[in-house]
């Protein structure tokens, strides 16, 4: 049993409850739950809120084992966008004040309300005491995490100000500073991954990229853009007075409640420098590796692989894929008190507690990194992109001296990893034996559940998916529509698309006697390898998404 003081008394009920229920389930060790009420003294609040800030749990994984202790639902806002008009049911100063918001209405009549802390007895009375001046009788309780449903009010009543507004009230001189924050803010309301500022002889076009796809937002006149671009590039720590080379730079910014981390690249292009911005927000926290949407199939080829002691597993993709997002759940499975898990990245997108991440830099390529951090006795490293031959044979090298290594790899798909190695020069002798898998990944846009309405197949669809005729009639497959949650694009949020490729001692004698790719595949698809076209299919035929979504990603045509 926990005892511990806080700085306005005895440990509250239910964080004792919790902290008991974290240790006897070996979420937390102790030495980590003494840091955290170390916190919690110093501080004052609620023990979740410094577990998650200090990165010793997942969010969603402290929220879920939360609703169980207190005996409510679980609000999941980023998997399931709230219903807009019950979200104004409520007054914005009373869900900023009492951190609550209605988020779902039933078909009986009540009210879903996401609520962080249930023991606010007073808060509850006074918004339900307003939902029932709203017609509101019943309001049911669930269980969001606080940086979710922080962030969902500040996106639904925050003060917003369209760069269209501000332009008409700006004057001869356009408040570029002004501009700046309401395109950034807009994209983070958004959830854009990237900002595109696109200067074209009489126009500055702007676009964001939401769910993988390009959307313009903007066009504003081209005078605007020399202000504008400079701001950027002082933001972002990059020379003005330089407009002939690529620059890349980095910055954060206050956006609402939330601080954002920038990943800005300028390009000199014909009509004034291109600038492209990534977003990364660090309050989203690592989907534990046990929860990533992928299949039985991939969880349990990923699963054998990390079980290995020694080897190298690569991630694949193209930019954007989610190959670092990937590998980071997976370290997070592999990172415990007995592991020293050390990292090589460029960039550090998102820190990891307890794990040693280093920032490669001009001085410091990831061959270097990799040979000082052979000298940092580690179990499992973490080399951002293998980008050479030095690069890989450091690697390689790692893994032949009984480490785990694991790394990512530019190609189209995981057996076109063995290719591309051989290709930066990596041996066949090396490369047999040391390999343990390959994972291949694509994002694809997730159908709406709101509105995605079922549809016949077409007779191109029966071939692209591979039905059967006798099983046409009770195939069905989903059609994007658009609606109020999903902003009318048919989609809300994305998945991923996966193949995994393990190495077992037939694969490794196909590769020591340098095997062409086909009969690699040929050999890969025997012994039970699935495609991404073949995880493409299964999610089309199960729902998730369309064939039209999927095709921007995976090729439906055989090889």
């Amino acid at each position: 049993m926990i005892q511990s003081d806080t700085s306005k008394g005895l440990l509250r009920k239910t964080d004792r409850e919790l902290a008991d229920k974290l240790i006897a389930e070996k979420h937390l060790s102790t030495s980590e739950l003494s840091i955290a009420l170390a916190e919690q003294k110093r501080l004052g609040g609620f023990l979740h809120t410094h577990i998650t800030r200090l990165g010793l749990m997942s969010a969603s994984i402290l929220r879920d084992i939360r609703a169980v202790q207190l005996q409510l639902p679980v609000v999941d806002i980023t998997a399931q966008r709230p219903d807009p008009a019950v979200q104004r049911l409520l007054s914005g100063s009373l869900a900023r004040h009492h951190k609550m918001l209605p988020v779902a209405r039933s078909s009986t009549g009540h009210v879903l309300l996401a609520v962080t802390d249930p023991s606010d007895l007073i808060g509850i009375d006074q918004v339900t005491a307003y939902l029932r001046g709203q017609g509101i009788l019943q309001v049911k309780l669930g269980l969001a995490s606080d940086a979710e449903l922080h962030r969902e009010i500040d996106r639904v009543f925050g003060e917003r100000i369209s760069v269209e507004s501000i332009l008409a009230t700006g004057g001869k001189e356009p408040p570029v500073d002004k501009i700046v924050e309401a395109i950034l803010q807009q994209a983070y309301d958004l959830e854009a991954s990237d900002v595109h500022f696109e200067p074209d002889e009489y126009f500055l076009r702007v676009r964001l990229r939401i769910d993988g796809v390009l959307k313009q937002t903007h066009l504003l006149h081209s005078s605007i853009w020399s202000g504008i671009a400079v701001k950027l590039k002082v933001l972002a720590g990059m020379n003005i007075a330089e407009n002939r080379l690529p620059q890349d730079g980095r910055f954060g910014m206050k956006l609402g409640i939330n601080d954002i981390d920038f990943r800005a690249a300028c390009l000199p292009t014909a009509h004034g420098e291109n600038i492209v911005l990534r977003l990364l927000d660090k309050n989203k926290n690592i989907v534990p590796f046990k929860r990533v949407d992928i299949s039985d199939h991939a969880r349990r080829c990923i699963n054998t692989a990390v079980a290995k002691p020694e080897g190298i597993v690569l991630v694949t993709g193209p930019t954007g894929s989610g190959k670092t997002t990937t590998l980071y759940s997976v370290l997070s499975s592999v990172s415990t008190e007995d592991v020293n898990v050390m990292t090589l990245e460029d960039p550090i997108e998102y820190p990891l507690p307890l794990i040693r991440q280093t920032q490669i830099t001009e001085k410091l390529t990831f061959a270097d990194g990799v040979r000082a951090l052979m000298r940092q006795d580690p179990d499992v490293i973490l080399v951002g992109e293998i980008r050479d031959q030095e690069t890989a044979e450091m690697a390689f090298r790692a893994a032949m001296t009984g480490h785990q290594v694991f790394a990512t790899l530019h190609t189209n798909s995981a057996l076109a990893a063995v290719q591309r190695l051989r290709d930066i020069g990596v041996s066949p002798e090396i490369l047999a034996g040391n390999m343990i898998g390959v994972i291949g990944q694509r994002l694809a846009r997730k159908l709406c559940t709101q509105c995605k309405l079922p549809t016949q197949l077409t007779p191109n669809d029966q071939k692209l998916l591979g039905v059967a005729d006798a099983d046409v009639s009770s195939t069905r497959i989903y059609k994007a529509v658009g609606c109020e949650h999903c902003g009318q694009s048919g989609y809300r949020g994305r998945f991923v698309l996966m193949e995994v490729l393990l190495f077992d001692e037939k694969m490794d004698e196909l590769i020591a006697t340098n095997a062409s790719p086909p009969e690699l595949a040929r050999y890969a698809r025997s012994a039970g390898f699935l495609t991404l076209r073949d995880d493409a299919i299964r999610r089309v035929l199960i729902g998730d998404t369309t064939i039209e979504a999927a095709s921007r990603v995976v090729s439906f045509a055989e090889r």
